[in-house]
């Protein structure tokens, strides 16, 4: 059979792609691994699925860790969250706005978010259960090999996505294609992902499941910092400032060891410090004022970690008061590994952007050729970010091949 334009991989950047293939009535087809779509999709968000975010392309473009993070610019110009939004709207489906950022469908299903993906779509263009074999570049068209037949298209559309979580189906394809028709390729590491802490386990076992809400992490020898908050577990950190850097993390410890450090405290520093003046004028207990600022769990175990005795604020040496201060505000961690690939929600890597145009996410040495999605070396923290730049890509994809048929 011959199509305009095949793509690999029914998740949301390839289903995106296809809704503008269907609008322009291009002759097309998806090829699918599993015996249904978009299985990753479903499982976001805790079922829920963060579709987008709120913010303006400046802004989602500056939370990115990437270096290369401009890239996206004109994908998220053409098609950003504002689109999105409009995007699912115009197929029934209204999306919430949480926590001043973060948008979820109105009846809080995932699946709602993949039937309106599919509501536009030609259902008989989907073939499930065709792993592709082998991707060939001929002269003006691409030979599409499956386990079950040859196909031939004029564009291809790789929206394969990365190696996380397998069991969806997820085992970087797309990568394997690119490297046999000679792009470079960036190996896949973790990203969004918890992190592990052998002092947690140990010496700090007891503060498991403890929040230090809104936190700010750093990761020393990096400028940036990282907010949103952080979570105690069983096997030492999660929570979004985590999950934010641990693509960071992930990378610097290919090198080095790493150390991160955050506040106990949801206070602001300015109002410990005067807490901390007044609590020192006063003469009052040390722990009426570290229970006011923390938890009661973390105000006994800082007592136990400084290995001082409870007494009146007057009766602390100047060093033991800078000690509990800096305990406060940078209570210091070294990461000993990050989850694996196949476990993070999110990998960084993949098809390295020097081979696309940012214009098009088509491969500039082979014509008619596009990778889309987490298929590529793009990607973003916890808030819709991801998604945002998979649906972003798919559709731009999409449209170039339209334009790149429709003049041909």
């Amino acid at each position: 059979m011959i199509y305009d334009v095949i793509i690999i991989g029914g998740g949301p950047s390839g289903l995106m792609a296809a809704n503008v293939l269907q609008k322009h009535k291009l002759n097309y087809l998806i090829l699918e691994k599993n015996d249904q779509l978009a299985k990753k999709l479903k499982l976001t968000g805790g079922k829920r699925c963060n579709v987008t975010n709120n913010l303006p392309v400046d802004g989602f473009i500056e939370a990115l860790n990437m270096k290369h993070r401009r890239f996206l610019y004109h994908a998220l110009k053409t098609f950003g969250p504002e689109e999105i939004i409009a995007f699912f709207k115009q197929r029934g489906l209204g999306l919430l706005l949480e926590q001043g950022l973060k948008y979820f469908p109105e009846t809080q299903l995932s699946q709602s978010v993949l039937d309106a993906l599919l509501h536009d779509i030609d259902q008989r263009r989907i073939l499930f259960k065709e792993s592709v074999k082998t991707l060939v570049k001929h002269e003006h068209t691409f030979e599409v090999v499956t386990a079950n037949q040859t196909l031939i298209s004029s564009c291809v559309i790789v929206a394969t996505g990365s190696k996380a979580y397998p069991t969806t189906g997820s085992s970087g394809d797309g990568v394997v294609f690119a490297k046999n028709l000679g792009l470079e390729t960036i190996p896949f590491t973790p990203a969004e992902t918890h992190v592990y802490v052998d002092q947690v386990k140990t010496d700090y076992k007891d503060l498991q499941g403890v929040t230090i809400s809104q936190a700010e992490l750093t990761i020393e020898g990096v400028k940036k910092t990282f907010p949103g908050g952080v979570l105690f577990t069983h096997f030492g950190l999660s929570g979004p400032a985590v999950l934010h850097a641990s693509e960071v993390i992930a990378e610097k410890s290919l090198h080095e060891d790493v150390y991160v450090h955050f506040p106990l405290t949801e206070w602001h520093e300015h109002d410990v410090l005067k807490r901390f003046d007044q609590a020192l004028q006063k003469n009052e207990m040390l722990n009426l004022f570290l229970e006011e600022i923390l938890t009661k769990r973390l105000s006994k175990k800082i007592v136990e970690w400084l290995d001082i005795t409870q007494k009146r604020m007057s009766e602390y040496s100047k060093k033991d008061r800078e000690r509990i201060l800096d305990m406060i505000f940078r209570f210091r961690l070294k990461i000993d590994r990050v989850e694996t690939i196949e476990r993070a929600f999110v990998n960084a890597g993949g098809v390295s952007t020097k081979e696309l145009d940012p214009k098009t996410m088509m491969v500039k040495r082979i014509p008619g050729l596009y990778f889309v999605g987490e298929t590529t070396d793009l990607q973003g923290p916890i808030g819709g970010f991801n998604l945002t730049i998979a649906f972003s890509t798919g559709h731009l994809a999409a449209e170039a091949c339209y334009m790149q048929i429709h003049l041909s």
